[in-house]
């Protein structure tokens, strides 16, 4: 089952027509990925196993409108040498209607040298097993 987790809708997320804005589904799906992160990190530094978001996309299927009941949903997919893609999807509630789905592509950050470092372990173990 891939990792969920609840997205509350605020007023100022909406944009003039009355739905969220396709900006705010990106930061729906990065909160997703930030709780995902954090369960694995437990407790240490983003510092110490972070990553820079190489590419992103959205394919938007329904208006999300203030009051709906939002969720996102996402899994790894692929494993690289220091990469790992994931995907999303954003539902009406748990499993529900398709408000948008979407993937990620995340880099491994050497934050010393700012460059690309390969998957620790440990780290490439646990996505793999999120797969």
């Amino acid at each position: 089952m891939p990792f969920s987790h609840p997205i509350e809708v605020r007023f100022s997320d909406l944009d003039a027509m009355g739905h969220v804005n396709n900006a705010v589904v990106v930061s729906f799906m990065e909160q997703g990925r930030f709780q995902w992160w954090r369960s694995f990190l437990g407790g240490r530094k983003f510092q110490e196993e972070g990553f820079l978001i190489a590419r992103i996309e959205v394919d938007y299927r329904m208006p999300i409108l203030l009051g709906d009941d939002v969720r996102v949903e996402l899994h790894c997919t692929k494993v690289g040498t220091s990469s790992f893609e994931l995907t999303y999807r954003l539902t009406k509630g748990l499993g529900g209607e398709l408000f948008a789905e979407g993937k990620s592509v995340q880099v491994m950050l050497d934050f010393a040298t700012n460059r690309p470092k390969p998957l620790a372990p440990a780290t490439r173990e646990w996505l793999e097993a999120q797969d």
